[in-house]
């Protein structure tokens, strides 16, 4: 049940008559209201439009009742429903007049037996009075009503909350270190309540929620209220707040105790973007908590801070539980570019005291294969920064697009806010026949640069996302190379939510090569393609792109590549989807763009969206058939 504003209330509230305050519901007050209810009987009272259900529980202070008769038994199942209306309000007031309201717990139930319907129904008007004050009207007008209907009961209250009660002054002040704190500046710079406006209690009882929270996050660990009440003068028909909040000192950090015996300390003091002596702030602590935890070194990870009161510092103790330190996964697929296709991977979580780390994947298909071995080192800042060492091969078969290439490189990676930046510099040895021409081995030096940004509410499954990346990379002859090219990607993911239903994708993606010899030299792996289930859907994995004098496609220089998607969930984790692709891989100028359009069916499953798609491409032969297509991943 929602606690209504103004009951149980921290905040003392006193009425002034004329220089003495009072407590605004003495006990005497309290009694003396209770002996006239049993003397007078049923008040009248009165409520504003709504309707509300809430357990139904007998009120505490509800009158004894003898014991049932069969008859009285009969009478009270023919009682009816209580329907409750309250008019003349808004939200919140008249939700709070119906929490206050004890006759509102059987609204929408069947009504209890009529003495306590009316008893209830008489106490309506004070407890209405109540709900409006911490509001700051405190001179309604009440009509209340209790009728008889064809299905049972109506209690029908209409109030006009009448002239609101005015702030003539607001004296709030931020005492002690804190008072210096930008971050309770800005609070103050931007309160809620002013002189002039209407007394709200709920906005009081925020901010003094609001002046704790803070002190908490920012390490005002002793800070407390000096002085906090709302004061009400009915004569003058004005009320006044007084919230003084001392903070005391502003605690610091003391020392980090990492506690674990299998990785360096030094390792470890590299995790803390902090040190012993700054403010304490309790997102620092968090941070430190979510770099570890993404590390995959550690299974559990455990901050704790307990202030020290004499020295006003909060030492922290961070316990770690490792990881198993290898980690295996497998998985078995099939996709209509490639076929079936086998995935196994090793990680080893760490090697030794500083971190070092390992991948290796092997991952086999009906037209492609890899084997790749990458071995990973901690940078300066390890919840940035990484360098990598890496030896790769990967084996095509596909068609007349042959090759077989061999990688060795290192890289630097740094994850620079949203950008995720990288810089490689790898030797390839590639193999390649294209078209059915004579093999041809080319050995390549290539240095190159690899940025995305990615801003997304879910990666797996995005409502709202932009993906943006770029890639630059080349060779010379003069860098230990067979050939001179530069080379530019660029890639773009759009995800818009339209409705809680259905949602837009849109995607592009850039690309040009120049050339500074014969194209020939340019090995398979480095031209452009476009076709498939993720690029044009509709024509064949890698069919589109400039052709021989046999008509075998032989790759191009440049890529231009769009899509549009519509989304539509029909049930549960289930969508249909409407879609159009246009994409070509061109040598000059001037794209020659071929199209597919098609429809599909998604499922929202644990690891990403679950594609089935029926397209058909309108450049191609008539008579040619729907191409199916499948495929599973994240959006981003």
């Amino acid at each position: 049940m929602r606690t209504p504003y103004g009951r149980d209330s921290a905040a003392p509230w006193t009425h002034r008559s004329g220089d003495h305050d009072v407590t605004r519901h003495s006990l005497a007050l309290r009694l003396l209201l209770c002996g006239l209810l049993l003397l007078a009987g049923p008040l009248s009272a009165q409520d504003t439009t709504a309707t509300s259900s809430l357990p139904d529980t007998a009120p505490a202070s509800a009158p004894a009742t003898a014991a049932q008769t069969p008859a009285d038994a009969q009478a009270e199942a023919d009682t009816g429903t209580l329907s409750i209306v309250v008019e003349g309000l808004d939200a919140p007031l008249r939700d709070n007049v119906l929490a206050f309201l004890d006759i509102n717990r059987y609204a929408g139930k069947s009504a209890p037996e009529e003495v306590r319907l009316r008893w209830l129904h008489g106490n309506a008007e004070r407890e209405i009075r109540q709900a409006l004050e911490p509001f700051g009207y405190f001179e309604p007008v009440i009509e209340p009503s209790l009728e008889r209907t064809p299905t049972g009961w109506e209690a029908r209250y209409r109030i006009q909350p009448g002239r609101p009660l005015p702030l003539e002054m607001v004296d709030i002040q931020v005492l002690g270190e804190g008072g210096q704190d930008p971050a309770f500046q800005k609070l103050l710079a931007s309160l809620p309540l002013a002189r002039g406006q209407t007394l709200n209690q709920p906005q009081y009882e925020q901010l003094k929620q609001t002046l704790e929270s803070l002190a908490t996050e920012r390490g005002y660990f002793a800070a407390h209220f000096t002085e906090h009440s709302i004061r009400v003068d009915l004569q003058s028909y004005s009320a006044a707040i007084h919230l003084h909040y001392d903070t005391g000192p502003r605690y610091r950090f003391g020392d980090v105790r990492f506690r674990q015996d299998f990785l360096s300390p030094k390792l470890l003091a590299r995790y803390p973007h902090f040190k012993p002596g700054d403010p304490y702030n309790s997102n620092d602590l968090l941070k430190l908590q979510g770099d570890l935890n993404a590390s995959a070194y550690f299974s559990q990870v455990e901050v704790t801070a307990p202030p020290d009161d004499k020295t006003h510092t909060a030492p922290i103790d961070v316990e770690l539980t490792p990881n198993k330190k290898r980690k295996y996964s497998a998985g078995l697929g099939y996709g209509t570019d490639t076929g079936v296709r086998a995935k196994l991977r090793v990680e080893q979580r760490w090697l030794n005291r500083q971190g070092h780390h390992y991948d290796a994947e092997l991952q086999y298909s009906t037209i492609k294969s890899l084997i790749g071995f990458k071995y990973i080192i901690p940078g300066a800042d390890p919840t940035t920064d990484s360098y990598a060492l890496a030896v790769g091969y990967i084996d095509q078969n596909y068609q007349d697009q042959d090759y077989q290439t061999y990688t060795l490189g290192g890289s630097w990676q740094r994850q620079d806010g949203l950008w995720l930046k990288n810089f490689s510099l790898n030797f390839q040895n590639e193999t390649y026949s294209i078209g059915g021409a004579p093999s041809t081995t080319s050995v390549l030096l290539i240095p190159g640069m690899n940025w995305t940004w990615i801003d997304a509410d879910d990666r797996l499954y995005t409502l709202y996302g932009l993906m943006f990346g770029f890639e630059l990379r080349g060779a010379s002859t003069a860098l230990l190379s067979d050939t001179n090219f530069l080379q530019g990607m660029l890639h773009l993911k759009w995800v818009r939510a339209l409705s809680e239903n259905s949602r837009l994708l849109m995607r592009g993606d850039l690309g040009a090569t120049a050339m500074f010899d014969d194209f020939s030299t340019l090995p398979t792996s480095l031209r452009t393609f476009t076709g498939g289930d993720t690029s044009v859907r509709g024509y064949g994995y890698n069919t589109i792109g400039p052709t021989d004098a046999d008509g075998n496609v032989i790759g191009g220089k440049n890529l231009v590549v769009g899509s549009i998607e519509y989304e539509h969930r029909v049930w549960g984790d289930w969508s249909v989807a409407a879609f159009v692709d246009s994409g070509d891989a061109f040598d000059g100028a001037q794209p020659d763009l071929k199209t597919g359009v098609g429809v599909g069916l998604r499922w929202r499953s644990p690891v990403g969206p679950v594609r089935l798609d029926f397209a058909s491409g309108l450049d191609r032969p008539p008579g040619d058939a729907f191409r199916f297509s499948f495929s599973i991943g994240p959006d981003l």
